[in-house]
């Protein structure tokens, strides 16, 4: 056996997650760090797992946890908001342990690698874009004491210089990874879901699919770019196997950021779903310009109860402006062929883009109203490093770049055509117009009677609804 690694996923709480909506919050385990433990473990080294924010608990037990492995590696990775919660976890670490070398990885530091590593000097390395053929290469240079110099796809300290290498390509066949190591991993029952994204407990979150084509201003793909590169529909089923066989998995959730983008393998999954697994439920997101009335159905057939689409906004010209490359008409129709196939359906809208108006804002919150949804999310406009409208937004509006607020939640930005208090107002007026309808309540009424298992969780969301829609904006 090789040296120890440990990868943590970085401890952060719901409120810190969804702010006023954090009781009806949810967390999945990482995995992104399941595939890079699974890498690690085929190249022989001893790998351990830690999800800080599963269950929540007291910072210095988490870095005692990690201390007690004595590892010679710790591997962090770390979206924007958790960022600064990463640092402090590799500062007590270090205190602690000054040998142990602490690399980071995931879509933050891919985004902008130097400023992290300027902003923040307990990082040693950085591991930009897609992770795993990377890593061996970083572990084994420094098992080694070789040059890290030409390990492609980092950047590392050298004294008080930055050196970043070359980049390195992207994985062509994911099919060459090996399965998740979802052994290393807590009870499947410990991670909390939102009632509508789920069917059976214990739930299982799957990626099976890297990349997206879309070139919305609003999103960042510097970990795994645009074109989208997927495992075959066998790996997908091996992988749903070894979760049913090994921990009872009984519902499913397909987190690709397209899951439906290549039909052909659509019709596989779907194919071997219903041949192997006809009793698992599962939902996923798609867009809405991808789908087919005899895809929702085959879908469906397959175990599909929910599909959740990017609208983003109601107005055309804020869509053109943000290259998100759908219609009005296109949102209407898969809304209604996903509803008439007798899959719940899920919009996500995003309200306080650059030259959004009070009457574009309306419009999105009218044109939500006016699909027959099942589900809805509206959220802030959130200028994430490494998007297109991080930089636009610095002379479209008031712009608080400050990386721990970043949740999509907060508002970190404000257009000059309108205020905080009003994208507060609107959010919160948009929710409840939205939930509050007799077609809706029945919807979940109707859910409660069939699942009364989810009576717990639906009321923490109710409350925190309630909570946040009766909040009255600071003026």
């Amino acid at each position: 056996m090789r040296e120890r690694i440990v990868f943590i996923s970085p401890p952060l709480t719901l409120e810190e997650r969804y702010g006023s909506l954090g009781k009806g919050g949810a967390n999945m385990p990482p995995i992104g760090l399941l595939y890079l433990s699974a890498i690690c473990k085929k190249a022989g080294y001893e790998t351990f797992l830690i999800d800080a924010s599963c269950p929540e608990r007291p910072f210095d037990r988490i870095v005692n946890e990690v201390l007690s492995l004595n590892p010679a590696f710790v591997g962090i990775s770390a979206a924007t908001m958790a960022i600064a919660s990463a640092s402090r976890l590799a500062m007590h670490l270090k205190a602690a342990n000054s040998s142990v070398k602490v690399i980071l990885g995931g879509p933050h530091i891919s985004a902008v690698p130097e400023m992290t590593m300027k902003r923040y000097d307990s990082f040693d390395v950085g591991v930009l874009g897609e992770g795993e053929e990377t890593l061996i290469d970083l572990l084994d240079a420094l098992s080694n004491n070789a040059s890290l110099s030409k390990v492609a796809g980092i950047i590392f300290r050298n004294g008080r210089q930055l050196i970043k290498t070359e980049s390195r390509g992207f994985i062509q066949n994911l099919d060459t990874l090996p399965l998740p190591a979802w052994d290393l991993l807590l009870p499947f029952e410990l991670y909390k879901l939102s009632a509508t994204r789920f069917q059976d407990q214990p739930t299982a979150s799957l990626i099976t699919s890297r990349g997206c084509f879309g070139k919305c201003t609003f999103c960042d793909v510097s970990v795994f770019g645009r074109r989208i590169r997927g495992h075959s529909a066998e790996y997908v089923l091996n992988m749903i196997g070894q979760l049913v066989e090994n921990h009872n998995i009984k519902s499913l959730i397909f987190n690709d950021d397209t899951f439906a983008y290549d039909k052909k393998r659509l019709r596989s999954i779907c194919s071997g779903l219903k041949a192997r697994f006809s009793s698992i439920p599962w939902s996923c997101s798609s867009r809405v310009d991808m789908m087919t009335q005899e895809s929702l159905e085959m879908m469906r057939d397959a175990g599909c109860f929910q599909i959740a689409y990017g609208v983003e906004s109601g107005a055309p010209e804020i869509l053109k402006q943000v290259n998100k490359n759908i219609s009005m008409e296109q949102v209407r129709r898969t809304v209604a062929w996903t509803e008439a196939a007798g899959i719940r359906s899920k919009g996500y809208f995003i309200i306080g883009f650059p030259n959004e108006t009070q009457d574009t804002v309306q419009r999105t919150i009218d044109f939500a109203l006016s699909l027959p949804l099942s589900d809805f999310q509206i959220t802030f406009l959130t200028p994430f490093p490494g998007s297109e409208v991080h930089e636009i937004a610095k002379t479209t509006g008031e712009f608080d770049d400050d990386w721990e607020h970043m949740n999509m939640w907060n508002i970190v930005f404000v257009p000059h055509a309108l205020t905080k208090s009003y994208l507060i107002k609107k959010r919160n007026e948009a929710f409840r117009k939205f939930y509050l309808r007799p077609r809706i309540i029945a919807k979940y009424a109707k859910l409660l009677l069939e699942k009364p298992k989810f009576i717990p969780l639906l009321f923490n969301d109710f409350i925190s609804f309630v909570k946040m829609v009766r909040a009255k904006p600071a003026h």
